[in-house]
C-alpha cells in the first residue's frame, strides 16, 4: 500500500476500496444470502435485506429526511446507523431502450451538482438475475460523515433507484453486505421468463 499522511483519509479509503474490491461478494445464485435476512417485496420486484432493517412511517421517515421529497420506502437498522431507501420514476421510453450506465453518470452528476463536498470512489455492477448498477461516495450530514451506495436497476418500465447509507466509519463491514444484497434482486418480468423455461 502506498504512504498517506494521517490527514488523507480519502487516499486511505480508496486503498481499502482496491483491496476490498479482491474479496468476492457472494453473489453467484440466486437466495445465496445469509441467515436472518428478509425478503421485501417491492413494486415488481423482490429482494433479500439484511436482518434488523425495518420499514419506517411517514412520522420517523420525517426524522431521518428532513426535505419534504422524501424517498417512497424506507427501512433504518436503528442499532447500527444504517439505511436503506427505495423509489421509482417511471421512463418516458421504452424499457429496452433505458441506458443504465447514462442514468447512473446522471444521478452522480446531479449529486455532484447538489453538493460539491461530495466525494465519488467507486462503480460497478451486479449481474446474477438482473442487471443492477451501482456507485459509492461519502456525503455530509450535520457533523458525520455519511457512505452512500446508490444503485438503480429495471423493473416494469420503471428505474428503481436504491440507497443504502450508513455511518462512513462502517462502510468496509457494509459493503460486501449491500453487493450481496444487490445480487437477490429479482423482477417480475425475470420470475415471469424463469417460469416459462
Amino acid at each position: 500500500m502506498e504512504e498517506v499522511q494521517d490527514d488523507d483519509i480519502d487516499k486511505v479509503f480508496l486503498q481499502i476500496q482496491k483491496e476490498l474490491q479482491k474479496i468476492e461478494p457472494d453473489t453467484k445464485k440466486p437466495g445465496g444470502e445469509p441467515s436472518g435476512w428478509s425478503e421485501f417485496n417491492g413494486p415488481g420486484f423482490t429482494i433479500k435485506i439484511p436482518g434488523g432493517f425495518e420499514e419506517v412511517g411517514r412520522e420517523k421517515a420525517a426524522s431521518v429526511f428532513f426535505s419534504k421529497n422524501r424517498p417512497e420506502l424506507i427501512f433504518v437498522n436503528p442499532h447500527e446507523h444504517a439505511g436503506l431507501t427505495f423509489q421509482n420514476a417511471i421512463l418516458e421510453c421504452e424499457e429496452t431502450d433505458t441506458d443504465l450506465e447514462a442514468e447512473r453518470e446522471r444521478i452522480r452528476h446531479i449529486l455532484k451538482q447538489a453538493d460539491g463536498k461530495n466525494v465519488f470512489y467507486d462503480q460497478g455492477k451486479v449481474s446474477v438475475t438482473v442487471l443492477v448498477l451501482w456507485f459509492d461516495y461519502k456525503s455530509f450530514a450535520a457533523d458525520e460523515r455519511v457512505y452512500n451506495m446508490m444503485f438503480l436497476f429495471l423493473s416494469e418500465g420503471k428505474l428503481i433507484i436504491g440507497t443504502f447509507y450508513c455511518i462512513f466509519k462502517d462502510y468496509d463491514r457494509w459493503k460486501p453486505k449491500i453487493l450481496t444484497m444487490l445480487g437477490t434482486i429479482q423482477t417480475e418480468e425475470e420470475e415471469c421468463e424463469r417460469i416459462q423455461s
